[in-house]
């Protein structure tokens, strides 16, 4: 029997200065659960506060200051002073109070957030895309073009929003650790299983001519906004939004002393299998490679063609993790890091869910300026058989209406596309409640057929939901 089990629990309350986010509640938990005889740890950084419940030795202030220096904890008997105010503050005589450290930590992250925003929408504005072109019998190289060009627009906004809401989860997991590969260990299995699966799975594709991924737009749409409101609440965490910490995806602290032993923590290939199911999300970019390898007929042609594209994409992602590691190396750099993380999450989902509320064909940001452009069109004559004729033209990231887009309910309608080059997911068009799934646009006149059901105004864009909605109203 333990002898510990005769040791009466006693317990300590401290108070830690320096204390950023709930990283460092993590950190300082996971610490002195290593101390000998501790049973306990309960660090708060609403009042910088620590509970410790021991059965030996009290942990002594001097040894953790000793220990904690070095990352900026100092602990002490009596209650932090919080000197510091809001960034701006209207006293009682009037006058108005500024944390001029606040302030100028505030002003960084919001230029260095809004510097990636801008480059986000200038890279998706040089649209690169029109300077890779892929098609059955393209070289091997041209796949990794084209991962290059998709891993810094839609796949930023879908897997590198993934990748960047789980770096904080995946940082809590050795932020005890001294060790930067085994910091690393979590990315460095996301990259793995994700080139892994893209070169088996392509590989499937080659062998069996069949596409492995959802060609059903509700269900991928309801799948990507599901994803984003996750994202989401990992992002309010990240911005230490109090509430959102009720819906936290790690296991109770009580659950931590277990798998903070490594050996005992079975989770620790959950970024592996996270990096596998990334396939099934595929961008427009991804669309392209996967459906010019379901024509190879060769396990090895088709496994090529996904490894080279998945690999494109992996220098931005690749970024992503290094950028994670770098800023969870510092306390300070943590609370910085998930400032900046949160909020190019939230502007990840509202760009993942606006887009999938385009392809759902429900109202979205897209309407304000749809709205601003609209004007009155004439009905579509019909033709000698009766039906009638849409048109459009798909070119760089864009579709085009060449003829009124105003149709009857009932009428067999022919839409004719005539592809000049469009790029990205701009290659698989839907247009839920017209017609089902995706229909992919190969270079020149493609033609489908549907016939409208139900009166009402129709979105048709790509299959991600980034092309710019072309509205069809059948009355």
């Amino acid at each position: 029997m333990d002898k510990d089990e005769n040791q009466p629990i006693k317990e300590c309350r401290l108070y830690v200065d320096g204390m950023h986010c709930a990283s460092c509640e993590v950190l300082i938990e996971k610490k002195i659960l290593k101390y000998d005889g501790v049973e306990f740890v309960d660090a708060s950084l609403k009042d910088n506060k620590v509970r410790i419940s021991y059965s030996r030795k009290q942990p002594q202030i001097s040894e953790l200051n000793k220990e904690f220096q070095e990352l900026g904890y100092k602990f002490q008997t009596k209650k932090v002073e919080k000197k510091a105010t809001p960034v701006l503050r209207f006293n009682p005589d009037g006058s108005l109070s500024v944390n001029k450290g606040k302030l100028f930590d505030a002003f960084k992250v919001s230029v260095i957030f809004f510097s990636l925003i801008i480059a986000f929408f200038l890279f998706e504005k040089l649209s690169l895309g029109k300077y890779v072109s892929v098609q059955e019998g393209s070289a091997l190289p041209a796949f990794f073009m084209l991962g290059l060009v998709a891993g810094a627009s839609s796949c930023a906004a879908l897997v590198g929003g993934i990748l960047l809401s789980m770096t904080k989860q995946w940082h809590e997991l050795y932020i005890d650790s001294d060790s930067s590969a085994k910091k690393a260990q979590p990315h460095i299995m996301f990259h793995t299983g994700r080139l892994l699966s893209y070169a088996v799975l392509g590989g499937m594709l080659g062998l069996i001519g069949d596409v492995i991924s959802l060609n059903n737009t509700t269900v991928y749409s309801i799948l990507v906004i599901v994803i984003s409101v996750v994202m989401f609440l990992l992002a309010l965490q990240m911005l230490d939004v109090k509430w959102a910490h009720s819906f936290r995806l790690r296991a109770p602290k009580f659950v931590g002393r277990f798998v903070s032993e490594e050996s005992n923590f079975q989770g620790r290939f959950m970024p592996f299998v996270t990096g596998v199911l990334t396939f099934f999300l595929p961008c427009g970019f991804t669309l392209i490679a996967q459906s010019i390898a379901l024509t190879t007929g060769s396990f090895i042609q088709g496994g090529l063609i996904m490894f080279l594209f998945a690999l494109g994409t992996f220098p931005l992602l690749a970024l992503i993790s290094m950028s994670g590691l770098k800023f969870n190396s510092k306390p300070y750099l943590t609370a910085r890091f998930n400032k900046i993380a949160g909020l190019l999450i939230v502007f990840f989902v509202i760009y993942n869910i606006n887009s999938q509320l385009n392809v759902l064909g429900l109202p979205s940001l897209s309407d304000i300026k749809l709205r601003g452009e609209s004007k009155v069109e004439s009905i579509v004559e019909l033709d000698e058989q009766g039906e009638q004729r849409i048109s459009m033209i798909a070119q760089g990231f864009e579709y085009l209406p060449t003829s009124s887009m105003v149709i009857r309910q009932g009428v067999l309608t022919t839409l004719v596309v005539d592809n000049k080059g469009i790029q990205g997911c701009g290659a698989f068009m839907a247009a839920r409640g017209l017609f089902d799934g995706y229909v992919q646009l190969k270079y020149g006149e493609n033609i489908v057929t549907f016939t409208p059901k139900q009166k009402g105004t129709y979105k048709v864009t790509c299959s991600m939901g980034m092309v710019a909605p072309v509205l069809v109203q059948v009355i």
